[in-house]
């Protein structure tokens, strides 16, 4: 079988990539593999923490719910909670478990904030190995030629 990795960093901005996740890993009949990065450096995303018993606590109910919503679509469905910096995390999680896609969401910056804060989703397109689907945080539907096109 499969695998679909969605990454996420529990905000907005992945809630649309989850969801398409969940719809691209149901319509391969793939296995869907959250996946959330715990920058140990930062221990940023949903709140700060300065132990990681509490910002996995935190994380963890978060992410049953979006294995919940995928297995409630049909689609065999699992999360990790990754430790490190998120793109290595996320490449890392997706070669350990074998995956062949992976799925993210993007904030769309331009300009002075891209250059600052840089992008995720860049740096995986490069470095992932496998094909990387971004999705926009604007977008209200991905097409469906979009998802076809990844299929």
């Amino acid at each position: 079988m499969s695998t679909v990795v969605v990454a996420t960093d529990l905000t907005r901005v992945s809630a649309r990539a989850v969801e398409v996740g969940i719809d691209l890993a149901r319509r391969l009949s793939a296995r869907l593999l959250l996946v959330n990065v715990l920058d140990l450096g930062r221990l940023s995303g949903r709140g700060r923490h300065e132990r990681v018993d509490q910002a996995r606590a935190e994380r963890e109910p978060v992410l049953l719910e979006m294995v919940r919503a995928a297995r409630s679509a049909g689609v065999e469905a699992e999360f990790l909670l990754w430790q490190g910096a998120p793109v290595e995390g996320i490449t890392e999680a997706a070669a350990s478990e074998g995956a062949e896609m992976i799925v993210v969401g993007s904030h769309r910056r331009r300009g002075a904030g891209r250059m600052i804060l840089g992008s995720v989703s860049d740096e995986l397109v490069r470095t992932a190995g496998v094909p990387v689907l971004i999705v926009p945080v604007e977008t209200e539907q991905v097409p469906s030629d979009v998802i076809a096109a990844a299929l």
